[in-house]
């Protein structure tokens, strides 16, 4: 059910991956946030409750429309406007905000500019480095620790479904052109932490399995088969129990915690279905490969010792 979908289920990740590229390609890259890119976080109190989509609204004269809009202060009078850098003179940037403030004082004349406080260039390289190191480190370990636990095949197959989740998050941020900043971050760990839980559940069943099935003829396709199903609503609970909490959080949330939730929603599911069509069925593939090179190799060693022994015979 499970191993024999794999070329399809395989070729479904693929293309959504390629898909993403492509749209990345299309558009310029991703829509990287300030936390990437630069910029500044110009904290305005209005005085009085207000609406995000007015102050939405005076962005976009400046083309900052998709900068996202924290309510904050004692009764969320005040509103945190993370903008993309608009140049590198500190004085551009500061003339917007006074037009933004000036703009916003057309529905709510109270307002005042509190602070404009700047992300460098520098800091978002930082950022970027250390996220793709702690990635790599991560599933380096996990890698290591996979191995020693189960088999190196295990590891590997464990190892490439944390990637492949990871890439379908990207990708479909990429296709959404949803911006990115450090929460995105956060989530893929977070996916990365999450994801390789449910395949540990179903490679530690696929190990018990192996030393009861195989003795019933079982391939080691039949043993994850097998394995799946049995962990099956094990997964599916979990999965929805935790969708349902992150759904309220980006329903309910904030931009900030929106641009959170929206990456980890991606990554459940990502997970959940590389676990379930993915690293099993990878995992035999890989351990039948492997299987077949050692029966090839002692075949060969076979027939050449036969082959030696003819040749002593006919001497004597």
């Amino acid at each position: 059910m499970f191993t024999g979908k794999f070329k399809i289920t395989a070729s479904i990740s693929i293309i959504i991956i390629v898909v993403g590229v492509i749209f990345a390609a299309v558009s310029g890259g991703l829509n990287l946030g300030i936390d990437f890119t630069g910029g500044s976080i110009t904290t305005i109190d209005i005085k009085e409750q207000y609406d995000t989509e007015v102050v939405r609204a005076v962005l976009e004269q400046y083309d900052a429309a998709d900068s996202p809009i924290v309510k904050a202060g004692d009764d969320n009078t005040e509103a945190i406007i993370r903008m993309k850098d608009l140049g590198n003179a500190e004085e551009l940037q500061a003339t917007v905000s006074d037009n933004i403030v000036a703009g916003i004082r057309e529905t709510y004349p109270n307002a005042e500019l509190v602070s404009i406080d700047s992300v460098g260039g520098t800091t978002s390289a930082d950022l970027v480095r250390n996220a793709i190191l702690a990635v790599v480190v991560a599933c380096a370990l996990m890698l290591v620790y996979i191995w020693i636990r189960f088999e190196l095949f295990t590891g590997v197959a464990a190892v490439i479904a944390l990637a492949h989740d990871v890439l379908i998050m990207i990708a479909v941020v990429a296709i959404t052109q949803m911006q990115i900043n450090s929460g995105f971050i956060a989530a893929c760990l977070t996916i990365v932490g999450y994801s390789i839980n449910n395949t540990i559940v179903i490679f530690d069943r696929i190990r018990d399995n192996q030393n009861v099935l195989r003795s019933q003829s079982f391939t080691r396709n039949g043993i994850a088969d097998r394995s799946i199903k049995e962990t099956l609503t094990r997964t599916i609970n979990t999965t929805v129990t935790t969708l349902i909490m992150i759904v309220c959080l980006y329903v309910f949330g904030v931009d900030s915690i929106k641009e959170f939730s929206l990456p980890i929603i991606i990554g459940l599911l990502a997970g959940t279905y590389s676990s379930l069509f993915l690293s099993a069925p990878l995992w035999a593939v890989l351990a039948d490969k492997a299987a077949g090179r050692k029966s090839g190799k002692a075949g060969k060693k076979k027939g050449g010792s036969k082959g030696n022994k003819g040749n002593k015979s006919k001497k004597k």
